[in-house]
């Protein structure tokens, strides 16, 4: 295979991983600190759709402006529904809590689905491109678009990393997350850093609906392909690792590139899911996670 071909299929692979790897980032850090499985996590990256096409479309703004946009809407939106509904149910429930949790993310993920289809319809709005043009060297194509949206990711993650790492307030969400009745005692609002994670976690997911709106339009159905893949990261990366996340999404991003180009179309998506299988049943705690521990 020429060596052109083998270079375009990682960016392509690199690109949609580095989507799949947000999405997944942002499941992860809210199961790992609240051990939530967010359902509705698809809907946060199809409003990020809608949010990125009524910047960039409607108003006619630059498309950093409608990326921006789509993470602190999501941020704000995140933040109230874990104050307004699943912090309410944190209280009421008692020690049945989380199961209950997992019946009102699928409950947000039907009225939002349905929520959009009265408002918009089913109609795709989608956007061209973010950039347009191409660069060449000899044989090998990069496209603009797909440098941006790999730029961008990449960035997004830095940035997250450094929060997590550097920040008073990341240290405080690790704290939380190791160990809260600990972090409540060294006067950590532990309610507060569960908003906080949860709204970062929608915020990525609304970052990645912006970046790949030219690649799934808003639509109210939009975030069930990509929300299926930020599952299959999170398993093998481990639940709760937000570093084997981010491998996970390179990797499947790599392998789908690969089989789109060399097997027919749908193939992708068996291989992808025949490896979930695999791990769970051989190695549960993910391929990026030490062996023997499941969070």
């Amino acid at each position: 295979m020429d060596l052109s071909i083998i270079i375009q299929l990682i960016v392509l692979g690199l690109v949609r991983g580095s989507m799949y790897a947000l999405m997944g980032v942002g499941l992860s850090l809210i199961f790992g600190i609240m051990e939530i499985v967010n359902f509705a996590h698809g809907e946060l990256f199809m409003i990020g759709c809608y949010i990125m096409y009524f910047v960039v479309a409607i108003l006619g703004l630059p498309f950093p402006v409608g990326i921006f946009a789509s993470g602190i809407g999501l941020l704000i939106v995140g933040f109230i529904l874990e104050k307004g509904l699943i912090s309410t149910l944190r209280q009421k429930a008692g020690r049945e809590w989380l199961m209950d949790s997992f019946v009102l993310t699928i409950g947000l993920m039907v009225i939002f689905q349905n929520l959009a289809l009265i408002i918009f319809g089913s109609i795709q709005r989608g956007i061209p491109n973010l950039v347009t043009g191409q660069y060449v060297i000899g044989d090998v194509v990069f496209i603009y678009d797909h440098l941006v949206i790999l730029s961008l990711a990449l960035l997004t993650v830095g940035l997250l990393r450094y929060f997590v790492k550097h920040t008073n307030l990341g240290k405080a969400i690790r704290a939380t997350s190791q160990h809260s009745e600990a972090a409540q005692t060294l006067g950590i609002d532990v309610g507060r850093m569960y908003a906080i994670a949860f709204g970062i976690g929608a915020a990525l997911a609304g970052i990645s609906g912006a970046l790949l709106i030219t690649l799934f339009p808003a639509n109210p159905n939009a975030g069930m392909g990509p929300v299926l893949k930020s599952f299959v990261v999170v398993i093998l990366g481990g639940l709760g690792n937000i570093k084997g996340a981010i491998a996970a999404g390179i990797l499947v991003g790599l392998l789908e590139a690969y089989a789109v180009f060399f097997l027919a179309g749908g193939w992708q998506n068996v291989i992808v899911f025949s490896i979930v299988i695999v791990v769970l049943v051989f190695r549960p705690s993910g391929l990026f996670a030490p062996a023997g521990e499941r969070p």
